[in-house]
């Protein structure tokens, strides 16, 4: 029987190889400073979700034939269950900063984000607490918010983006248009390239020369 399940199986293996890689890409910030705990922490549920799918087959072996679906349907359950609980643990307090943002609650967000800050200062969280102040009405935190972020990782695109709004905001032009110009040199998703190439044109930018290397 459990010869059966071993090309779903290894269907299933590439499909979280890939989502491994997605999620490896999406946290390569955390690589740059060094956050190899966090990093791994983030890649958790996917490894564990691959173990128990590697392994189904060889339970389904061991089970008595008359007993193969309840056996199945419990080991998938409890994968499923443990995986769930694997990703709610992934730095609780982070989740509740991103979600007070979502709902547009930036102030608790900002205080969230300080905390975070306090205990592991990374430069993620940095970009994401100079975001909530911006949208708090604190510029001149947010400013300061985003300066420790790319000081700490020259490399993150987002937070190039996120202070060259509020700098156009502040009618300083220039600088402005030098980050979102960094945007493109630093490690940014499509998402972030696509919005900077957008400011870049409401600046009317688009067609400037370029400065050189910051």
């Amino acid at each position: 029987m459990g010869g059966l399940l071993v090309y779903p199986t290894l269907g299933a293996l590439v499909v979280l190889v890939v989502l491994a890689v997605v999620v490896a890409r999406q946290n390569r910030d955390l690589l740059r400073v060094k956050a190899y705990r966090d990093f791994v922490v983030r890649l958790i549920p996917v490894l564990s979700t691959a173990v128990f799918v590697a392994g189904l087959p060889f339970v389904v072996d061991l089970a008595d034939a008359d007993r193969v679906l309840p056996v199945l349907l419990f080991y998938l359950g409890g994968a499923a269950l443990l995986t769930a609980l694997m990703a709610r643990a992934v730095d609780p307090e982070e989740r509740r900063a991103g979600a007070a943002f979502t709902r547009e609650d930036y102030e608790q967000s900002a205080i969230l984000y300080g905390k975070l800050i306090e205990r592991n200062p990374l430069p993620r969280y940095y970009s994401a607490l100079g975001a909530a102040l911006d949208l708090n009405g604190d510029q001149a935190g947010a400013l300061e918010s985003m300066g420790h972020a790319i000081e700490r990782d020259p490399k993150l695109g987002v937070a190039y983006f996120n202070r060259a709004s509020i700098l156009a905001v502040m009618g300083m032009r220039e600088t402005a248009i030098d980050d979102l110009r960094a945007v493109f040199r630093a490690d940014s998703g499509r998402r972030v390239r696509r919005a900077a190439e957008e400011a870049l044109k409401e600046l009317g930018a688009e067609n400037e020369p370029r400065s050189g290397p910051r």
